[in-house]
């Protein structure tokens, strides 16, 4: 059986990265095809210096017809395609040979994982990227390309394989995420008014919750949730799409309806028990929260097995797992879950950070010489965690203090907001308090109970109708948050009679 392997990449101005992926391959393709769409850097260069096959193509706004270009000019028995910004794992190289030589007509799963290190998580997603060269083969979709359907209708084998791919492409900002999603939707919305394909409408949908259009995304991922012939894994992850927007706008009812769907159709996703947990605790279910939380932590630690299940994967780390499951226990008054969580902690993070929230439990004070170590243990995965164990601090001098040098680094963390506004108002400097919500209005607008404390400052300072315009506004934008709503209710009808006397 011949395995000769071709790499295909499309390539535009990837300088940056085409070196390290070149370097992950050159010892097991036979031939580079390198297909460039206008580069003006230094990226045939690079090319060149592998030896590989350069070609040039006018790029018209459709990947899969530059895929199909590069798949023309192959002259191996099978086809490895990459993108520039994506490395063969080295435990990887070795095997593309082995799986090359004991099957045929044969199109193999790849895990490609994605980092993002702003999020703290790694996302897998598992398509065909390794197959058999075929005339017939060919790409389709303008965005987000696959080789699947063809393959298919060619009858290959779809093979389960361990071959890992690195993707670093989206280890960016936040922006940076959102102007790739701008990109793609563009081209996604074409594609699917020529023909409407519910994969295409998955990924739109995607591409908008990226871009925070979460109502027009609501609309695609409830279109899909009918569909009868979506795949049930990308159906699960249309319910957990809208679980999240739901619980995100506190209307926990159907937010808890949408994950458990998810769940009944694919019970091995670590991210939806987690959320699941977390709608369970706002809804005051907490013995669920726990089992949750717990299936959770389990699921995390067999996420490498189960990703070969699973097309798409969020890759929860078991230290945000953790640092939630502590956050529980000390809302619920667990110890037993405490005990367990500190314990679990101690197995995956260092020591310091496991020092400092014991510190911070047992409400010690913390030298100001140790504090800005302790302070860059803290990121994004245990900041609410150590935000809320000092929200508890009797010393607030000392809480005001590690607060402020966190919001130094975090200033755009609604709750860290809030609570250094609460323990100013506690020592007499309301308007400092005010002011600081005010300032950061921006950020604090889609955290309910930060607007209502806003409010409450505004009343105790006399400003009515800063207040009453603050209370129509919870009315209308959180209106299914039951509990606070009444709440607000009732102090808006006082407020009003109040007004007109």
């Amino acid at each position: 059986m011949n395995n000769s392997i071709s790499l295909t990449m499309i390539v535009k101005n990837e300088a940056q990265h085409l070196t390290d992926c070149l370097q992950s391959v050159k010892n097991v393709v036979d031939e580079m095809i390198i297909v460039d769409t206008g580069s003006t850097d230094s990226t045939l260069k690079i090319a060149e210096s592998f030896n590989a096959k350069i070609f040039h193509f006018d790029w018209i706004n459709d990947f899969a017809a530059a895929r199909n270009f590069a798949l023309s000019k192959s002259n191996c028995d099978w086809i490895l395609y990459l993108d520039a910004d994506e490395r063969l794992d080295k435990s990887s190289a070795a095997k593309l040979k082995y799986y090359a030589s004991i099957s045929d007509n044969a199109g193999y799963y790849c895990t490609i994982k994605s980092y993002n290190s702003q999020a703290k998580r790694n996302d897998t997603i598992r398509y065909i990227r390794f197959f058999k060269n075929h005339p017939k083969a060919h790409f389709t979709g303008k965005v987000h390309e696959q080789i699947t359907p063809s393959l298919e209708k060619l009858n290959y084998k779809f093979i389960h394989s361990d071959i890992l791919i690195h993707h670093i492409g989206y280890d960016i900002s936040k922006e940076g995420r959102k102007q790739k999603a701008l990109r793609n939707l563009k081209l996604l919305e074409e594609e699917y008014a020529a023909a409407k394909n519910e994969y295409v409408l998955f990924q739109i949908a995607q591409s908008n919750f990226i871009l925070e259009n979460y109502e027009t995304a609501k609309e695609n991922f409830l279109q899909l949730i009918k569909s009868k012939s979506l795949n049930n894994q990308f159906k699960a992850e249309s319910f957990s799409y809208l679980s999240q927007i739901f619980f995100n706008d506190y209307q926990n009812k159907q937010a808890e309806q949408y994950i458990n769907e998810a769940i009944r159709l694919n019970n091995t996703q670590t991210f939806y028990h987690l959320l699941c947990s977390k709608i369970l605790l706002r809804t005051g279910n907490f013995s669920e929260a726990k089992k949750e939380l717990l299936k959770a932590l389990e699921l995390s630690k067999n996420s490498e097995k189960l990703q070969y299940n699973n097309l798409q994967q969020v890759n929860v780390s078991a230290e945000e797992i953790i640092y939630y499951g502590l956050q529980l226990s000390y809302q619920i008054k667990d110890s037993a879950l405490t005990n367990q969580m500190k314990a679990e902690l101690g197995k995956v993070s260092g020591k310091i950070i496991s020092e400092l929230i014991d510190s911070l439990e047992k409400q010690k004070l913390i030298n100001e010489s140790e504090t800005d170590a302790l302070i860059s243990e803290v990121n994004n995965l245990n900041l609410s965690l150590v935000v809320n164990l000092l929200s508890r601090y009797e010393n607030k001098n000392f809480a005001l203090t590690f607060l402020q040098k966190l919001y130094n680094i975090f200033n755009d963390n609604s709750e860290l907001i809030k609570n250094i506004s609460l323990i100013l108002h506690s020592k007499d400097r309301t308007k400092e308090a005010i002011t600081m919500l005010e300032e950061k209005y921006e950020i604090i607008k889609s955290d309910p109970s930060a607007l209502l404390y806003l409010s409450m400052l505004y009343l105790k300072i006399g400003k009515e109708e800063n207040a009453l315009q603050i209370f129509n506004l919870l009315e209308n934008n959180f209106s299914s948050f039951n509990e606070m709503i009444t709440k607000v209710k009732a102090i808006k009808e006082k407020l009003v009679k109040s007004l007109e006397v």
